[in-house]
């Protein structure tokens, strides 16, 4: 047994040291590992050579129409009101001057005629003294006389021609009861109620057959030949629009209309954080509502010696960078106006080539070459020297 075992170790210690050997001969014969050398990563930035010019600026704002002019009608009068030429619905439109309700004015009427009446029975019974007194002006007091209708205005009075005769006048009351008269006329009118514009009934509280009392709140119309454009400016805007500047309105569909700006607010909208700005609207061949959503460009003032570059370009608030012999510098930069996409600046050399893209994990002093064309640049191939080119 034990010579047995010593045969067995021994076979299996020449096994180990055969097969050790033999791949350390195998392993002799390979080929040495090739040693590549680092590819040098060349990065690629688009540039543009700064030149300044001067810049029109423009703000973009949104905003609803709301009429430039609205009214509440108002009753004046007491009485049973009726309807007028056009039915007083919300939703109606109506002409300038048209009459959109009038209320029983049959007691009011009688009483201004009957007082017409006394007023000529005191012109009768003056005339013989005027034509004896004043016979100068006697054929003015019998034309006046014979003018007058019950059923019309009361005309003027006619000039008296000395104070002797404006003191007969005045002691028979003449004056008197011809303003007591304009009065009752002018308070006549206020039963009846024309459109001061052309427009839209917006609200009706008061249907025709109800009874009104002075102060009752009829229904509001709403001006539809003056509209007005409430859009918000954000305060770092609003100093660049001015009063009296034009303005194109534009809706969704394309629609577009003439504007000017006519009034800046003074204060900021503690909602918005904004300032209203209003802008007339010149009505146009395609109608506009009231509450429509729209948007407005204003021209804004010149930026003289000024470059638009993306906003993407610019970090740190105020800061780009410049390529300046293959190597990237910071540099700081004037904003004088940031748009939604862009920025306008100066503060740089001319001729400069700025980057005018974002560069990812780019510092100062870095290496870096101008991009000249799209087709410059192969991102799966390697040039002839071993470099890789690789745009940012």
């Amino acid at each position: 047994m034990k010579l047995r075992q010593v045969v067995i170790i021994g076979i299996g210690l020449f096994l180990l040291i055969g097969s050790f050997l033999l791949s350390g001969i195998l392993g002799g014969m390979k080929d040495p590992p090739k040693v590549e050398t680092p590819v040098e990563v060349k990065k690629y930035v688009k540039t543009e050579p700064v030149a300044y010019k001067s810049i029109k600026t423009e703000i973009e704002a949104f905003g609803r129409v709301r009429t430039a002019e609205s009214l509440d009608m108002i009753a004046e009068v007491s009485g049973r009101m009726s309807g007028g030429a056009v039915p007083l619905k919300e939703g109606q439109s109506f002409k300038k001057g048209t009459l959109l309700y009038k209320i029983d004015d049959t007691e009011t009427r009688l009483n201004l005629q009957s007082q017409k009446s006394t007023f000529l029975k005191d012109l009768a019974a003056i005339l013989p003294d005027i034509k004896i007194d004043f016979s100068d002006n006697y054929s003015a007091w019998e034309n006046y006389f014979n003018s007058i209708d019950l059923n019309k205005s009361l005309p003027k009075l006619p000039e008296y021609k000395s104070n002797k005769e404006k003191t007969f006048l005045a002691t028979k009351n003449i004056f008197s009861s011809f303003y007591s008269i304009k009065s009752a006329e002018a308070h006549l009118r206020k039963y009846r109620f024309y459109a001061p514009f052309n427009g839209t009934i917006s609200i009706v509280n008061l249907q025709s057959g109800s009874y009104v009392n002075p102060g009752n709140n009829i229904g509001k119309l709403l001006r539809s030949d003056k509209l007005e454009l409430r859009v918000d400016v954000a305060t770092s805007d609003i100093d660049w629009i001015e009063i009296g500047s034009p303005a194109r309105v534009v809706s969704e569909s394309g629609h577009e209309w003439s504007g000017m700006v006519t009034r800046i607010g003074e204060f900021v909208n503690q909602q918005t954080q904004s300032i209203d700005v209003f802008i007339s609207i010149v009505a146009g061949k395609n109608r506009m509502y009231d509450g429509e959503y729209l948007k407005t460009i204003i021209p804004g003032k010149v930026v003289e010696n000024g470059m638009i570059i993306p906003r993407s370009a610019i970090f740190n608030g105020n800061e780009v960078f410049v390529l300046n012999d293959s190597t990237l510098n910071v540099e700081q930069i004037d904003i004088h106006k940031m748009n939604a996409e862009t920025a306008i600046f100066s503060g740089l050399k001319e001729q400069s080539d700025l980057v005018v893209e974002p560069l990812i994990n780019a510092h100062n002093n870095m290496r870096a070459y101008k991009l000249e064309s799209e087709k410059d640049i192969d991102l799966e191939k390697k040039d002839g020297s071993g470099s890789k080119l690789v745009k940012n």
